[in-house]
């Protein structure tokens, strides 16, 4: 099997911890106001707070596998923790009468060592199901593509089966995994996609 090489944690890569301002683009769904999509800073918090603390309870289960009712402060700053290399999020703004507000994210991490990171997206319930979700994962994979990762991969609860139709649709490979209790995997070749695309 022909694997690509890891890349190098000894040279500095000229990515990392600046701000990716080309990812920043203007995004509207059929019938709805437009959006602004950027990657996620550090100073973020406050509009991250409000964004999970407005997930409904069966999203946060659904899609951040929370069971209690809402993450800590904690949790909070370490979905902050990005240096647009190893670790990168991108989030949809939209204006609103107190200010703009996230109502989208999608972010990946690194697996140490290798060409692969874990993803995840989620989406604020008033804005499911209008193509946030599609167009958040397709600025996540052009960034990872230039970030080295050739493959993002995810785990979501069986029962979640909306979020398997709609990896499907994506791109991803969708199973379960055994043993795990009924955890989805959802895996995509980045490289693959990219092809396909042109």
């Amino acid at each position: 099997m022909n694997r690509s090489p890891p890349p190098s944690s000894l040279a500095p890569d000229p990515a990392r911890d600046r701000y990716p301002q080309e990812l920043e683009h203007a995004w509207r769904p059929d019938g709805a106001p437009g959006l602004r999509i950027r990657a996620l800073r550090p100073d973020d918090l406050a509009l991250e707070r409000r964004f999970v603390a407005g997930l409904s309870p069966r999203t946060l289960y659904l899609r951040l596998q929370y069971a209690s009712a809402q993450p800590t402060e904690r949790d909070l700053v370490r979905l902050l923790d990005v240096d647009y290399y190893d670790q990168l999020a991108v989030v949809a703004l939209a204006d609103g009468s107190d200010g703009q507000q996230i109502v989208g994210v999608s972010r990946y991490a690194r697996i140490p060592g290798t060409r692969r990171a874990e993803c995840a997206v989620v989406v604020a319930d008033a804005w499911q199901g209008q193509g946030l979700g599609t167009e958040l994962m397709r600025t996540l994979a052009t960034a990872a593509l230039a970030r080295d990762i050739d493959c993002l991969e995810g785990t979501a609860l069986a029962e979640n089966q909306r979020i398997g139709e709609w990896g499907r649709r994506f791109g991803f490979s969708v199973r379960t995994e055994p043993d795990s209790g009924g955890m989805v995997i959802v895996r995509i070749e980045l490289r693959d996609l990219d092809q396909a695309g042109g």
